[in-house]
């Protein structure tokens, strides 16, 4: 029982990291987040504050699509 929570807990944290990657991918790849050169910091900032598709699902499903 207790290793089934385990994978759980891993599973949902995975989910989590998955639709950030796969948000700061998507946000780069369509021009959303640029690097400017004066000051690479920013892009950061942007990454973190872009929402680029309407739910965390659709993240998921690009992501595990390919």
């Amino acid at each position: 029982m207790v290793l089934i929570v385990i994978l759980i807990l891993l599973l949902t944290w995975f989910g989590f990291a998955l639709v950030r990657v796969e948000n700061e991918r998507y946000a780069l790849q369509v021009g959303l987040c640029t690097l400017k050169p004066s000051d690479p910091l920013a892009l950061f900032d942007c990454l973190k504050k872009t929402e680029t598709r309407t739910g965390w699902w659709w993240h998921i499903f690009y992501a595990l699509k390919g």
